[in-house]
């Protein structure tokens, strides 16, 4: 942990001496990394648009011809919960089991609405990981003592890292669906489930 705090110390002071920094730069970095987040963390459950698909569907509205209007929903309603991440960041309010249930429905808003803010009850995998799950019937009260952790971490980079349960990992329901890597595959039939998903 020393390491790398020496190491974002380190990168924090050469970007520093790079201020002031435009407020357009800014804007265009931050658009940048909020679209390649919505396109990884889509992109693992399954979600058919490139990176430069996702951005034309976020930043002009344009549908991509092929693509299933599930994946053009799920791109715009990600990004807009990552926006509204920021506004509650900006306003340094604190982040509890609340949070992250009202985060997951925005990011299936319109998608999966069903499935917003609800705890998975099924068995959890990764495909390809031997990290194992808690029972599902244990989440409530893991993210309770999660919650507990929160409020009571200290305000530093290190905070994020301790007070996360990592034997709880996205606990909430997963869009069980085809993993599909290409347009043709994805008019095909079903190749198996994503790659962090829901265990039947």
């Amino acid at each position: 942990m020393d390491g790398l705090l020496t190491s974002i110390a380190a990168k924090k002071k050469r970007l520093d001496a790079m201020r002031p920094v435009s407020q357009a730069a800014l804007l265009a970095l931050q658009k940048s990394y909020d679209v390649d987040l919505t396109y990884t963390s889509n992109a693992i459950e399954g979600n058919a648009l490139t990176l430069r698909e996702t951005a034309e569907v976020i930043e002009h509205g344009i549908t991509v011809g092929g693509k299933p209007l599930r994946d053009h929903l799920e791109a715009v309603d990600h990004y807009n919960a990552v926006l509204w991440m920021r506004e509650l960041a900006a306003k340094d309010a604190p982040i509890d089991e609340e949070t992250v249930r009202e985060l997951h429905r925005r990011i299936v808003l319109r998608s999966l609405p069903d499935l917003g803010g609800v705890f998975s009850t099924l068995p959890r995998r990764i495909a390809g990981s031997a990290l194992i799950f808690p029972n599902a019937a244990k989440i409530p009260s893991l993210m309770k003592e999660f919650d507990g952790r929160l409020c009571e971490a200290a305000d530093s980079p290190a905070m994020s890292f301790d007070a996360f349960p990592a034997d709880c990992y996205s606990p909430l329901q997963r869009r069980q669906r085809p993993h599909r890597k290409t347009a043709d595959e994805s008019a095909s039939a079903p190749a198996g489930l994503s790659a962090c998903c829901d265990s039947p």
